[in-house]
């Protein structure tokens, strides 16, 4: 029996404590029970004691100590240390599990959120939180583990086989003519990946090749659209790809057929399957992998600024080449001239003058071919920028509302009553006062 401070008094249960109730008002309901009343308390009880005395109860139950628990990895998180913490769920309630790094080296899978497993173990108090854990010696996989088991048979088969090697995949063309997206026609996945081409490049064209994305039906249609995708032939790289969701809902991405149709396909194919830590075997076979499809959109797409600057960077080495050519040529010639006597000058210079002129022609072809390539894609981003002109939208009847300083208004709330603005039209601006 351990001395009691408490007024409470303690029972000799274990190395824990037992508590009796006080007197007062409340103490009736003791009476009303048949039970005694205790007497009133003298001092309150430490934190630590009635955490100890609750560890001692739940430690000496033997309907805690040993058993399996069932349920969904949450919050799993591993420290440093090596050990693991997590909850286990299930439809009704959440318990805080710990397994310790002696145990957790032993486990022949990697526990993640979403995993349903079987747990076996003690319950116990941490009595520093004063709360209680599931002391996890073993974990089994249960359902969900068996789709993990799956995939990393399936990945290290098709491993073994080739299909991840760097050297069979193709390189991301720098312009396409068009971007493949092979997604759900009503997910938020296509949206993303216009509006980011868009942005980075207006006027290229994203073609949606639909198909479901999850279900039974998901890994078929998935091959079906990377087929046609390839005999149209409309585009140069293929974006294939769906958002985040559990292991079940991306298992349509882990189909050892669709992986095999990804690694045969003569166009590039970027993977874009879930979020950043989720990984499919469609990302170890596809040409690139995109943590999310946004970050396809950017990987497959250029800025229009970039391209047009690189293509003026490569017009001005051009020209510089040719003028850097031509005048070691005239050099070379003089100092020829300057060397030899006339006839054999003569008879130099002609046959010179030949090569130079052969040399010149070849040279001529090349800018002015390189100029053709160069000016039909200057063309072609001229009429993209021009669509986008503030003056082609004057011309169809809007106009531009500017303060007097000429900063343009997008709202009336910022032209002030009395305050002096101009209209810009298509053809001519007009100065406003406005009186209300």
């Amino acid at each position: 029996m351990v001395e009691d401070r408490s007024g409470y008094g303690y029972s000799g249960y274990g190395s824990g404590f037992g508590l009796r109730s006080g007197s007062g008002p409340d103490n009736d309901l003791f009476a009303a029970s048949g039970m005694s009343r205790a007497p009133a308390p003298r001092k309150a009880l430490r934190v630590s004691d009635v955490n100890n005395y609750i560890k001692s109860i739940i430690a000496y139950d033997s309907n805690l100590s040993g058993i399996y628990v069932e349920g969904e990895i949450s919050n799993f998180k591993r420290y440093s240390s090596g050990h693991a913490y997590f909850s286990l769920k299930d439809a009704g309630s959440v318990l805080k599990c710990v397994m310790f790094a002696n145990q957790y080296r032993k486990l022949a899978f990697a526990p993640s959120d979403g995993m349903k497993v079987i747990a076996f173990g003690s319950v116990n108090v941490y009595e520093r939180d004063g709360v209680y854990q599931l002391y996890v010696d073993s974990l089994q996989a249960d359902g969900l583990g068996a789709l993990f088991e799956k995939f990393e048979a399936l990945k290290k088969k098709l491993y073994s086989e080739g299909l991840f090697d760097e050297e069979h995949k193709k390189e991301i063309p720098y312009l396409p003519r068009a971007v493949a997206a092979i997604t759900s026609p009503s997910g938020a996945v296509i949206q993303d990946i216009r509006n980011v081409t868009m942005r980075r490049f207006p006027g290229m064209k994203v073609i949606l090749y639909p198909s479901a994305v999850q279900g039974a039906d998901a890994p078929g249609e998935l091959i079906a659209a990377l087929k046609k995708a390839q005999a149209d032939g409309l585009a140069d790289v293929i974006i294939i790809g769906r958002g985040g969701g559990s292991i079940e809902d991306l298992w349509a991405f882990n189909d050892e057929k669709l992986a095999r149709e990804i690694y045969a396909c003569d166009i590039p194919v970027i993977s874009a399957v879930g979020h950043e830590t989720d990984f499919t075997i469609c990302d170890y076979v596809s040409d690139l992998r995109a943590p999310t499809p946004s970050a396809a959109a950017e990987l497959a797409v250029p800025e229009l600024v970039s391209v047009i600057y690189g293509l003026d960077q490569a017009e001005n080495k051009l020209v510089s080449a040719a003028r850097s050519v031509t005048a070691l040529r005239a050099e070379a010639l003089k100092r020829a001239e300057a060397g030899l006597g006339i006839r054999s000058f003569e008879r130099l210079l002609e046959h010179k003058g030949e090569t130079l002129e052969r040399s010149s022609g070849r040279l001529d072809s090349a800018v002015r071919n390189r100029m053709t390539v160069s000016g039909l894609m200057l063309n072609r981003f001229e009429s993209v920028l021009n669509a986008y002109s503030y003056e082609k939208v004057l011309k169809r009847g809007f106009a531009l509302v500017k303060d007097k300083n000429g900063k343009v208004l997008k709202s009336a709330g910022e032209l002030s009553s009395s305050g002096e603005g101009q209209v810009v039209m298509s053809d001519g601006t007009v100065n406003i006062r406005v009186e209300e």
